[in-house]
């Protein structure tokens, strides 16, 4: 697993207290309820949070949570906050990119793993701030295997196979020059503006940009791993008609062009 996606904060909140966050938080968030009980409310729909439950949430997603306190228990609750380059991409391939509410069976190890994770840390003296990208992987993976998102999320699920789908095309059509926004509606059946509207509303980003962006990531494998590869060649490999097209996209998103972001990474 490569570098490129970290937990930034985990904490165990013994009282969890009233949060509301109109405009959202600006890292992926996830909470879970340890004891008592608690209500999260995501996008105008509320749901409880009890034990074996709990909720992702995507940056910038509205949201607010309330401490039930007519519960006998105090709401007491694990939460975790984290990005990186990866992050989206990870959550996209795992089918898992979408603020849901989640559960799973009581002795699922996605119950302990936050804590564990605490614990670990706690005994190594090591900063809650920095992590390793391990950590966030086998978690996002734990979610996929055991977590079943409820009813009252999955209300766009339909939509969300679809898009998926077509993600795995792009990834097949990554040398195919002629793809455009055109080409990817056909394959949904759809028009290029409703392809718009539900990418965005779902990932927050067009299509095409997230089509470019996974031409690059590819790119940068092919950089790393065929050294004998010219630049022009690498940019046919991943669609590039031109290469002056596709230095000045890697530099735009990577932030260096291709040639020094092999040089630094060993790639020759």
């Amino acid at each position: 697993m490569k570098a490129g996606c970290r937990f930034s904060q985990k904490q165990l909140v013994s009282d969890q207290e009233n949060i509301s966050r109109p405009n959202g938080y600006p890292y992926y968030h996830w909470i879970q309820t340890v004891a008592g009980q608690g209500s999260i409310t995501i996008q105008n729909q509320q749901m409880t949070l009890t034990p074996n439950n709990g909720a992702l949430l995507l940056p910038n997603a509205a949201h607010s949570y309330r401490n039930e306190k007519s519960a006998a228990t105090p709401w007491e609750t694990l939460y975790v906050t984290f990005g990186g380059m990866m992050v989206k991409e990870m959550l996209i391939t795992l089918g898992l990119h979408q603020s849901a509410v989640y559960h799973w069976e009581q002795q699922a190890p996605i119950a302990t793993f936050i804590a564990d994770v605490l614990n670990q840390r706690d005994e190594t003296k090591e900063s809650l701030s920095i992590s390793t990208s391990s950590d966030v992987y086998e978690f996002l993976l734990l979610l996929k295997k055991y977590g079943k998102a409820t009813k009252s999320s999955m209300k766009d699920t339909n939509n969300l196979a679809t898009l998926y789908a077509l993600v795995d095309w792009m990834k097949s059509q990554l040398s195919n020059p002629d793809i455009g926004l055109e080409e990817m509606a056909l394959f949904i059946g759809t028009s290029k503006r409703h392809l718009n509207s539900l990418f965005q509303k779902n990932f927050h980003v067009t299509p095409y940009a997230y089509f470019v962006n996974l031409r690059v990531q590819q790119a940068k494998k092919y950089l790393l791993e065929n050294s004998l590869s010219t630049i022009r060649e690498i940019s046919m490999q991943v669609g590039f008609r031109s290469t002056s097209h596709f230095v000045a996209t890697f530099r735009r998103i990577v932030g260096i062009p291709p040639e020094k972001y092999r040089h630094l990474n060993g790639g020759v």
